[in-house]
């Protein structure tokens, strides 16, 4: 485990109380600074993590778009899902998400195909949306 993202994160899940916005993104910063493909299991279980808030799992989805891309849709997906339920328009994230599309069209078609074609899979709307932005 990468004890800098874990220390990071705790100052990402702080109250404001605690630490600014701008204090909270230099904790991002460094957290990205840190972190590596090989920490992207780590990163994908912070993204689970129901210490988030909208805004961490907005931050955590640009790390993990980068080192994961494709193979890491379905959680992503997910925590966009919770961010819809909790009113956020997720534009940032949607970047992220156009980003695996446009740096890896083929990979990300065939997964989202993949995904597409399981039987009452909860994330298939999106998943259309997003083969769109493969070609």
């Amino acid at each position: 485990m990468n004890k800098i993202i874990q220390q990071e994160m705790e100052i990402l899940w702080s109250d404001y109380d605690e630490y600014s916005v701008n204090q909270k993104l230099e904790a991002f910063e460094r957290l990205k600074a840190a972190s590596s493909r090989s920490d992207l299991s780590q990163l994908l279980d912070l993204l689970k993590s129901e210490q988030n808030d909208f805004w961490v799992r907005e931050l955590l989805a640009e790390p993990i778009s980068e080192y994961g891309g494709s193979n890491c849709l379905p959680e992503l997906f997910d925590a966009l899902k919770l961010n819809e339920l909790e009113g956020h328009d997720n534009d940032t994230f949607l970047h992220f998400l156009t980003e695996i599309a446009y740096s890896g069209p083929m990979e990300c078609k065939s997964t989202l195909q993949n995904l597409i074609a399981r039987k009452n899979y909860e994330h298939k709307t999106r998943a259309e949306w997003l083969i769109e932005f493969c070609e």
